[in-house]
């Protein structure tokens, strides 16, 4: 029994150190999404805005490179372009004397993803662990008529924990996974979910259809301060080598 714990960790340790084969793939997902939530503006007394933008889609491309040299991680790079816009109805004292009117919105959450993983299990189980980077270079601004226009950049790297885990269902070509991408500091909580169903093709050639989920909760990051929701159902296609 004293054994059982080693004997696991040079289990792990060996699925990492030794991939089977170099890899390479690529793909992209179109992504139907709704966007809900608030986002801090002096519209409103610097108080948070209602956001409520639904039916949006995005078209994200990814490539992933996996290797067989100890102790380098494998990384998967992929652009996420979340941009959503639509009228706001805002009723404030501090805006247009406390008078409902329509304000344009527009709300732009893309970024970068890059993950770092290595494999721990690859078989008809797989599970990766690593760390990701979510770089945002987004963008928000709300205009009424040409009276106001509040607009504000967001610039900011978040890192994360990576996990994902897979299970192949054999001599199929259909797999389940899931992908979950998460951190929490100083009152700020970002997670990025995605749940999949997988089927690979013969030449390399697979396609996936699931659902995604982004939570991004910021108290004050470079004076942003957000807590939106966008998930919604994506459908994709990728092609290994």
């Amino acid at each position: 029994m004293k054994k059982t714990p080693l004997l696991l960790l040079s289990l792990l340790c060996s699925n990492v150190l030794q991939a089977d084969v170099l890899g390479f793939s690529f793909g992209a997902q179109y992504w139907n999404y709704d966007l809900d939530g608030s986002v801090q503006s002096p519209l409103v007394d610097n108080q948070r805005v209602a956001i409520n933008f639904d039916n949006n889609s995005d078209l994200n491309p990814y490539v992933v490179f996996e290797h067989p040299f100890p102790f380098l991680p494998n990384f998967k790079l992929q652009q996420n372009s979340i941009a959503a816009g639509g009228m706001i109805p805002v009723a404030d004292p501090s805006f247009m004397g406390g008078e409902e009117v329509l304000v344009r919105g527009y709300l732009d959450f893309s970024h970068v993803d890059l993950m770092l993983y290595y494999e721990l299990l690859d078989n008809w189980v797989n599970l990766d662990l690593g760390i990701s980077a979510k770089y945002f270079d987004g963008h928000q601004s709300f205009t009424y008529q040409d009276e106001i226009n509040d607009e504000k950049d967001f610039d900011h790297l978040i890192p994360m924990l990576y996990v994902k885990g897979q299970f192949d269902l054999p001599l199929t070509g259909l797999s389940a996974a899931a992908t979950v991408e998460a951190l929490s500091f100083d009152s700020n909580h970002v997670t990025d979910i995605e749940l999949a169903m997988k089927y690979d093709f013969k030449f390399g050639l697979g396609m996936d259809v699931g659902y995604r989920s982004l939570d991004v909760d910021l108290k004050n990051i470079n004076s942003f301060k957000s807590k939106v929701k966008m998930e919604g159902f994506f459908i994709g296609g990728y092609f290994e080598f």
